[in-house]
């Protein structure tokens, strides 16, 4: 009965050892592991080179037959290549010594060892249980090698091999830095082991044997390092009086935090997304005293979906205006950037570009008991009757809410969906301010609902965009000659907010699709201040930029079925023309120069009070 009692114990206590043991290995995770954040950019240009929260380390091919190598498993574990992962007889010699000298002096560890050191017990203390940890786990490691152990010396050294670059993935090197090739690009400014000289194999060896040192002139470092040089019978004078320590550098700490992948190229173009950090600080100087504070860029490459600038404040570093706020991931509200899909849909629906809209402001369902909505436009003007094109581009409030009510509120809302927007909401709740304002959005998603816009074999994409993308068109708000026009023309679409808290740009192309915002981060108006020198200047020269650079081409479109260039008689006698995009299955009636208006050409049903009222106002109906 007492040896079974025995057996039981020892039982218990081995498997409690071998728990304890096992423990770090199986709930071990990788995100543990030192790394470092190395990054390029889409042309190969070094973007970031920084420690992460676990510290310095860099990924290469490592040279086993380099001298340094050679010369480490000389003073660290001369028998590597024959010892079975667990030198015997060298932790004896160990023993003995520290029971000499009745203090730890020696651990004798294998290079096995230090890995498993290195890797799951890197801020342990130094104790004889935890010798015996690493010793098991070293011997555990060995056993999926071990058939190739026994079989042939050639087949040993490689699975040793596979270790021994797995420890240099791992060794510390002092001043947060792992694997050697970390190490010799700071300190000797080296790519390859082969170009070490002696002096530096010794510093390299002596550092991983006294990581902890302030200086290489500490006395234990000094110490241990003559003992390295002379067994390694090496013969030269001492000159490297200090290392340097690592210089991280982080370009676009942005896209370092948001966007990168361990050791991944990013698409953002470098030189473009300087560009427009220099342009976006140049303008917000300019207009400190207006309290225009910071403003976000966000550009793609629509075919690849490819990020190519991700800005998302002036200054990632600064508090003030809080820098690591990612606004192009943050709901906010797009105001008039919404528009062109509701636009979209009525082209959809029998609408053309030059078809009359009733602009003048009304009362809607408010959804909400005893209220109801009025819209009215920005500048509050009313222009009664104006053609979808014009009403567009100029963002005429009346005529938009009214075209979304002909539509139905609730199909808008389900067009909307299908373009990615994100209305976590009922069609009650927002009401007709859907088409305008209302509804909170990732602005990442709205850049991305607009790349959905660019088929333009799509007769109704076709001509939205070319409604986007002619200055005819802006003439109402913006005029024909405006900072919007570009040497390769853009669809573009503009918003601002109530009280200029917010202005907004976005323009797409098959190319190119850009979103530039411009807020403040505390929610205060801005000091009203004209367009060009708010997201629009941004805009424009980052746009000028990207076709200099030759991201954005120019084409001639296919023109889709149904759609052709049609001749529009500005007057009764034909003497003013225009040539625009649309079906090729409209006919024109109305006379806007003459203000002669004909019902085929309205897209909504007028009551009669409203009739009257057009020729109360010299509209002429027929």
């Amino acid at each position: 009965m007492k040896k079974r009692y025995i057996f039981i114990i020892i039982g218990i206590l081995a498997v409690s050892f071998l728990s304890y043991c096992f423990f770090p290995v199986v709930f071990f995770q990788n995100k543990d592991l030192p790394w470092n954040i190395v990054l390029y950019d889409r042309n190969g240009i070094l973007i970031a080179d920084k420690a992460t929260e676990f510290w310095y380390k860099k990924i290469i091919d490592l040279d086993l037959q380099s001298e340094f190598v050679k010369s480490l498993i000389l003073i660290e574990d001369k028998n590597y290549y024959n010892h079975f992962w667990i030198d015997i007889i060298s932790k004896i010699w160990a023993l003995n010594s520290n029971f000499i000298y009745k203090k730890v002096v020696s651990g004798w560890s294998t290079i096995t060892e230090q890995y498993i050191k290195n890797r799951f017990f890197i801020n342990n203390k130094r104790t004889y249980l935890q010798k015996a940890r690493e010793a098991t786990l070293a011997f555990y490691y060995s056993l999926p090698y071990f058939p190739n152990t026994l079989s042939t010396f050639e087949n040993r050294e490689f699975t040793k091999k596979r270790v021994l670059s797995q420890y240099l993935q791992n060794a510390y090197f002092w001043n947060n830095l792992y694997w050697v090739w970390a190490a010799i690009e700071v300190y000797f400014w080296k790519d390859n082991l082969s170009d070490l000289n002696q002096e530096e194999i010794v510093l390299l060896i002596t550092l991983l044997n006294n990581p902890s040192n302030n200086s290489i002139y500490d006395k234990n470092f000094s110490a241990y390092f003559e003992k390295v040089k002379r067994k390694l019978w090496y013969n030269f004078e001492r000159k490297i009086d200090k290392l340097n320590k690592k210089q991280s550098f982080d370009n676009f700490p942005f896209a370092t935090k948001d966007l990168y992948f361990w050791d991944e190229k990013l698409s953002i173009d470098a030189n473009l997304s300087i560009f427009a950090r220099k342009i976006v600080n140049e303008t917000l100087e300019k207009l400190k005293q207006k309290n225009v504070t910071n403003a976000a860029v966000f550009a793609i490459n629509p075919k690849t979906r490819e990020i190519i600038i991700y800005e998302w404040s002036r200054d990632f570093y600064s508090r003030e205006i809080d820098g690591q706020v990612n606004v192009i991931k943050s709901e906010r509200q797009p105001w008039s950037t919404m528009k062109p899909f509701l636009y979209l849909m009525a082209l959809e629906n029998w609408a053309w570009i030059n078809s009359m809209l009733l602009d003048v402001e009304s009362e809607y369902n408010s959804f909400s008991e005893g209220k109801t909505y009025i819209s009215n436009n920005y500048s509050l003007k009313e222009y009664w009757l104006v053609r979808l094109k014009n009403s567009l581009w100029n963002s005429l409030n009346n005529a938009t809410v009214r075209l979304a009510f002909h539509l139905w509120l609730e199909n808008v809302y389900n067009f909307y969906k299908d373009y990615w927007f994100d209305l976590k909401e009922s069609p009650e709740y927002y009401g007709y301010s859907l088409v305008l304002w209302n509804p909170s959005i990732k602005l990442q998603d709205l850049v991305y609902s607009y790349s959905k816009l660019l088929d333009l074999k799509d007769k109704n994409k076709f001509l939205l965009y070319n409604i986007l993308s002619d200055p005819d068109n802006r003439d109402i708000s913006f005029w024909v000659n405006s900072i919007l026009n570009t040497s390769i023309p853009q669809a573009v679409k503009t918003g601002t907010s109530s009280n200029f808290k917010d202005n907004v740009i976005i323009s797409y192309h098959p190319d190119f699709v850009l979103w530039v915002w411009v807020w403040n981060n505390d929610n205060s108006s801005m000091i009203w201040v004209t367009g060009i020198t708010w997201a629009w200047y941004i805009w424009h020269q980052i746009i000028e930029e990207a076709i200099r650079l030759g991201y954005i081409y120019d084409y001639n479109f296919d023109i889709p079925e149904g759609i052709e260039k049609k001749s529009y008689c500005l007057d009764l006698s034909c003497f003013r023309k225009e040539v625009n995009f649309d079906k090729d299955s409209i006919n024109y009636y109305s006379r806007i120069a003459d203000n002669v208006y004909d019902n085929r050409d309205l897209y909504e049903k007028l009551s009669d009070f409203e009739k009257q009222k057009l020729l109360d106002l010299w509209f002429y109906l027929k």
